[in-house]
């Protein structure tokens, strides 16, 4: 049975592993996280090795922000994500699959495969933005010998192909794999009529998640009389840097009573999910980030919701047509929109029934792991 290592370090999580789980039962799989990974409880063993990047376990509880304990430690190794003693742990695998071309794991990949522990590298690369993440002395080497020595690539998208292309990747090293979502878990729930529609948005409260013009668009909807019979309250489900400043621009609109904020692991989002009418995702740009490919909307599709969104980085390959998109910070485009799929019930359904054939067609689990499959094949 081939060896594959998943290398993630920290961010080893549920969400992506589970796209490799239906491969347990053909590969011997072996995930390799930090000692302070997102989740480690999967179908194959985790090996957790230590990593400057734990140190933010510590600092946390110590209120020290964490972009600045980054700053510091990436400065320090041009990458917080090197796993102390990865090399070695990979000696007699035959694929070692880590991510991006400038974490100091993949490198740590490509020093194991010169060495001759490891057989081939594979990266998934969800960079979109070209030449992104060179600012930091030793990252621009780390993604020349990526490019080089990287057997293959998945990108998540076709943008993320495009940004490798542009920065010297050649084209038949790349396979496009979108991310999945489990369409069993997240599927919808006949809808009861109820005196209130819930509109969702789920992900971190940071500016560049578009939490603001959730808000300022929540307080137009909320001011017009033919919206308050139907009795619209936003859900927001997630925790950050912004929280204290939303929760202050809630009371000074007087919204505050129609905005429900919640922390909810994720083995009860499906739930959530259900509970909802309407998902919002109108993430911003920002010179160094533009939104990936967004699991969330692909949880959100599952579910059957009528999704509002803006037209930013992966999203359009996302969700296609099944989704109402906006100009990114347009806060009053947002609220039309969200007025719009208010008023009427059959282009909610309509939206819905899109969203939900879409996740099943394109994006379930078992079509994006038969892609991986393929492509360890074609190496092996």
């Amino acid at each position: 049975m081939p060896k594959i290592a998943i290398v993630r370090g920290r961010h080893l999580n549920k969400y992506e592993m589970q796209f490799y789980e239906p491969l347990a039962s053909k590969y011997d799989l072996m995930g390799f996280g930090s000692i302070s990974s997102y989740h480690t409880n999967f179908n194959f063993p985790v090996a957790k090795l230590l990593s400057p990047i734990d140190i933010l376990e510590v600092t946390s509880h110590l209120h020290i922000p964490q972009h600045l304990v980054l700053g510091i430690l990436n400065r320090l190794f041009i990458d917080a994500q090197y796993l102390y003693g990865l090399e070695e742990k990979l000696k007699g695998y035959d694929i070692a699959h880590a991510a991006d071309t400038f974490y100091h794991f993949t490198h740590q990949c490509i020093v194991a495969k010169r060495k001759g522990y490891v057989k081939k590298v594979i990266a998934t690369v969800y960079e979109n933005i070209p030449f992104n993440n060179e600012g930091i002395w030793g990252r621009k080497e780390f993604k020349k010998d990526a490019l080089g020595e990287v057997d293959h690539f998945i990108a998540i998208s076709e943008r993320s192909k495009a940004a490798l292309i542009l920065e010297g990747c050649p084209e038949e090293k790349i396979s496009v794999v979108t991310q999945a979502i489990d369409t069993k878990r997240f599927k919808p729930k006949k809808k009861i009529e109820k005196d209130k529609i819930n509109i969702l948005f789920s992900g971190r409260l940071e500016w560049y998640k578009g939490v603001y013009e959730i808000i300022n668009a929540a307080a137009l909807i909320l001011k017009e009389s033919e919206i308050s019979k139907y009795n619209p309250r936003f859900i927001l489900v997630g925790e950050g840097s912004e929280k204290s400043k939303l929760l202050e621009l809630e009371e000074r609109l007087g919204i505050k009573q129609f905005i429900d904020h919640r922390n909810v692991a994720y083995e009860n989002m499906p739930q959530i999910y259900q509970n909802a009418d309407i998902f919002i995702a109108p993430s911003n740009i920002t010179s160094h980030w533009q939104e990936q490919f967004s699991t969330v909307l692909l949880e959100a599709q599952a579910s059957g919701l009528p999704i509002v969104t803006t037209n930013t980085g992966g999203i359009p390959e996302n969700v296609g047509e099944a989704a109402i998109t906006v100009g990114a910070g347009d806060f009053y485009g947002l609220a039309k929109a969200l007025k719009n799929l208010i008023l009427d019930k059959d282009l909610r359904s309509k939206y819905g029934k899109k969203a939900r054939e879409r996740a099943v067609k394109h994006f379930d689990i078992k079509i994006i792991s038969d892609k991986i499959d393929k492509i360890y094949e074609s190496l092996l």
